[in-house]
């Protein structure tokens, strides 16, 4: 008994003393971690705000480089039917980026006026606005004091005379100079993209703001605070976050985050006591069940302990085996205590850890397949749209009697594409489809280009994957001829290369950046390089890693893409 009762003073006193001095350790600790976390989350929300921010900058930076906005305000036309199909041509451009970019569906109006007295318009809300009545607007002498850098002019009532679905919106503007010409882009978006963004990632006890430059509310879950200005006076120091009290005398922690150059901010409270609630009832229980546990484990330490520790001590040896990652570790017992509960239980979990981990991997299978087969249904219908765009103008100004030949190559292209089912066809096929589309592109693009295809006299009895070539030979055509000055030239060469088949798509485009190169294919893109990354893709899964897609590249002067796959010798006759 005196052993016992000497156990138990000399375990119960330390362990009480630590318990409560741990608690309340534990109680400053958390509010301070929670604080961090707390500042945490509103820095990656700032930083997601600011990666959507710079895509809208990003937008406007993409008028300043495409020639066919830019062609617009250069020369003096001479005739308004010529403008006016350059102006058609402008709005193909934006309907190719809202296709590209789920922003563009939140523009209100796209202004741009050049000092050449000539006007692109585009949005939902840019037909009720009066340009006359923009260019007098403040944002104008904003626009004059910002030396040529873009100036974002934050949330205000929209300019456009009916607008019953956006009354709010933010603008941004900035000046453009396509050489001896000047242009003033005014955009504007609607805010109903920041509830979009905000909405479903704020808590309910939360309250979040997003604040302009002029400290005006861009964002707040109660919708009279829109374009009002922000009133509480922030009082943060040294950290980004601060406990404040509120007019009713509630402790609320405030955090705010400065969205890099644009002088915007977003600002989070929370009641304070909302982050700690449950700490006091915590350490209730906890020493409720420490003393119910140690008086418990104190009677019966002394019993067990022998038949216990040895059974767990060869539990663990095996265990450690799970660690050494050996395949199907089970251990046998007879006992039907705990112990032999115990390790019944984790020879259970180890087969249904086995039986769980096969299950995986047919589910992964599963899944990969599904990924292909999404793959290979993947279509453009950008390309369809602009091929019948151009029969359409065809029959309207030309009447030219290559229409006809011209429906054919598309209704033999279309018919080809749904007909074939297989996942591999024969080479020579592979190359009438691409044949089909470079002709519809020739007249697409008014012939700027030619195309010229070196085959080796055996590739006619290999197979390749169906539909490689044709969405590297579109991405040759339009972001590398296209841009080009003058007539480009494609060049389409199929080879062996020991137990490789080899396609080199070769255009004497504009080339490349190395930076954009370096990512076309990795998951981690946008948008630019979906066609080249999915013939890889399809590549890689039907045949391997050690095949796929090579890119090289010279700004300027051409831009080479290898298509490598392993030799398919055909069977039969196709």
């Amino acid at each position: 008994m005196k052993i016992m009762v000497s156990f138990l003073v000399v375990l119960i006193l330390p362990t009480a003393s630590i318990s409560i001095s741990s608690n309340l350790i534990s109680k400053a600790l958390l509010k301070d971690r929670v604080s961090e976390s707390f500042q945490d989350n509103l820095s990656y929300l700032g930083q997601s705000l600011e990666f959507d921010m710079r895509e809208w900058e990003r937008i406007i930076d993409s008028l300043h480089v495409n020639h066919t906005i830019e062609s617009i305000f250069k020369p003096d036309y001479q005739s308004d039917v010529d403008y006016y199909f350059d102006v058609k041509n402008a709005e193909l451009v934006f309907d190719d980026w809202a296709y590209a970019s789920n922003m563009f569906k939140y523009i209100s109006s796209l202004v741009l006026i050049g000092s050449n007295g000539k006007i692109i318009r585009y949005g939902e809300d840019v037909g009720h606005l009066d340009v006359d009545k923009l260019i007098h607007k403040n944002w104008m002498s904003q626009l004059e004091s910002s030396n040529g850098e873009l100036v974002w002019l934050g949330i205000h009532e929209n300019y456009a005379e009916f607008h019953y679905r956006n009354p709010y919106v933010i603008s941004l503007a900035k000046r453009l100079n396509y050489g001896e010409n000047n242009v003033v882009v005014y955009m504007s978006f609607k805010s109903q993209f920041f509830f979009d963004k905000l909405n479903t990632k704020q808590d309910s006890n939360n309250n979040l703001f997003l604040l302009d430059n002029q400290n005006r509310i861009v964002y707040n879950n109660e919708l009279d605070n829109i374009n009002q200005p922000y009133e509480n006076t922030l009082n943060i120091q040294g950290k980004d976050y601060s406990v404040q009290r509120d007019k009713s005398g509630q402790e609320d922690l405030v955090a705010q985050f400065s969205l890099y150059n644009t002088g915007w901010s977003i600002v989070e409270t929370i009641p304070l006591a909302v982050l700690t609630e449950g700490s006091s009832l915590i350490f209730k229980v906890t020493i409720i069940v420490f003393l119910i546990s140690f008086f418990i484990s104190g009677i019966i330490w002394f019993i067990i302990a022998s038949k216990i520790v040895n059974p767990i001590q060869q539990l663990a040896k095996v265990m450690r085996k799970v660690q050494g990652n050996e395949g199907s570790v089970i251990t046998l017992t007879d006992r039907r205590d705990e112990i032999g509960q115990l390790t019944q239980n984790f020879n259970y979990m180890m087969r249904r850890i086995d039986r769980m981990h096969q299950e995986h991997l047919h589910e992964q299978a599963e899944k990969n397949d599904a990924e292909y087969r999404a793959l290979q249904a993947q279509i453009n219908p950008h390309f369809l749209y602009n091929t019948l765009n151009s029969i359409r103008w065809m029959a309207m100004i030309q009447q030219a009697d290559n229409i006809r030949e011209t429906v054919e190559v598309l209704g033999r292209l279309l018919r080809n594409t749904i007909k074939m089912k297989e996942t591999i066809i024969p080479i020579h096929k592979e190359l009438e489809l691409l044949r089909d589309y470079i002709y519809i592109q020739k007249i697409r693009y008014n012939n700027k280009f030619e195309v010229i295809f070196e085959m080796e006299e055996s590739m006619k009895d290999y197979r390749c994957l169906k539909f490689i070539l044709q969405p590297i030979a579109e991405n040759a055509i339009f972001h590398g001829i296209e841009p080009k000055e003058g007539r480009g030239t494609i060049t389409i060469h199929a080879f062996r290369d020991k137990d490789r088949v080899i396609f080199e798509v070769h255009d004497n485009g504009v080339g490349i950046p190395q930076n954009i190169l370096d990512k076309l294919l990795s998951d981690h893109e946008d948008n630019d390089g979906i066609g080249v990354r999915n013939v890889h893709e399809r590549i890689q899964r039907t045949f391997g890693l050690n095949y796929g897609l090579e890119l090289e590249s010279a700004i300027g002067d051409y831009t080479i893409v290898r298509i490598m796959q392993p030799v398919i010798v055909m069977q039969q006759e196709e």
